[in-house]
């Protein structure tokens, strides 16, 4: 058996783990259920396509992370290309609240 750190973020934190000395990636998944989260060893991402064939090190230092969602495509809640709180893409003053307009030359 090998020993790991084993650090889940959201969840419980860091704890040791002990594996079997040829492990995959894949193996440490599924005995740990952690499925549809991100795992980095030794501050390295590995792509779930490289599971099956990436072995874990003895005192190896894993990270399972939940996947972290940014504004690189769609943004917003529709999905327009660009962060919700993004600057009007029409030119015009959003109106959308006070002190968003420019003074009015009345």
């Amino acid at each position: 058996m090998t020993s790991l750190t084993l650090i889940v973020i959201p969840g419980p934190g860091a704890r040791t783990v002990e594996i079997a000395n040829s492990a995959t990636v894949a193996d440490l998944v599924c005995q740990e259920n952690l499925h549809g989260r991100d795992i980095i060893i030794n501050g390295q991402g590995i792509r779930p396509t490289d599971w099956e064939a990436t072995t874990v090190l003895a005192n190896a230092e894993v990270f399972a992370t939940g996947s972290v969602k940014g504004n690189a495509k769609g943004g917003g809640s529709k999905g327009g290309g660009r962060p919700a709180n993004a600057p009007s893409g029409t030119g015009r003053p959003s109106g959308g609240g006070r002190g968003n307009n420019a003074p009015s030359s009345k």
